[in-house]
């Protein structure tokens, strides 16, 4: 199958998932180390949503680059930091075309518009990691998204939370 193509549900085998070890109080320390070092300022109202198990990512405005992602994303990733900030997120993922547009519809919309913490409101959907060879798919489920600010008060990236609900892996093909 190729993976820019819709995935099926059948032939999927459902991997065990490893509980994760970090704390909340951990992932939002983590997150905020990684924001005052990039000099970049999120509102409380963020903090206040990252639950246990949200994987937070921080993506630059101007370009969608991830700048910050965090263990629970790394845990669960076959990615490396250095690909996730260097190879554009369309080559190493795949969602439906409706999806991904709405997504940075919403991101493009928070960046010029909000001062707060607002809910995604996209649906739950899956994702593949189209560079995995057994394009491992998960199921996300959109938190929240909030702009990031620099000094100057300018709204400079944006921050966002999400949890995976399933994770699976195709079979090898032979």
């Amino acid at each position: 199958m190729n993976p820019v193509t819709e995935p099926s549900t059948q032939n999927r085998i459902i991997l065990p998932r490893a509980e994760n070890a970090t704390s909340q109080a951990e992932e939002r320390r983590l997150l905020e180390d990684f924001l005052k070092g990039a000099g970049l300022i999120v509102p409380e109202s963020f903090l206040k949503t990252i639950a246990k198990d949200d994987i937070l990512e921080v993506y630059s405005a101007a370009d969608n680059r991830q700048l910050y992602s965090n263990r629970e994303f790394m845990r669960i990733c076959s990615y490396s930091i250095e690909q996730m900030q260097t190879i554009p997120f369309q080559k190493l993922f795949w969602r439906s075309d409706e999806i991904q547009n709405r997504l940075l519809e919403r991101a493009a919309s928070v960046v010029r518009s909000e001062r707060e913490a607002v809910s995604w409101g996209i649906e739950a959907h899956e994702l593949v990691e189209s560079l995995h060879p057994r394009r491992r798919t998960f199921e996300m489920s959109m938190r929240f998204i909030a702009p990031c600010f620099d000094a100057s008060g300018a709204c400079v990236a944006w921050v966002s939370s999400l949890q995976v609900q399933l994770i699976y892996e195709w079979p090898e093909e032979v």
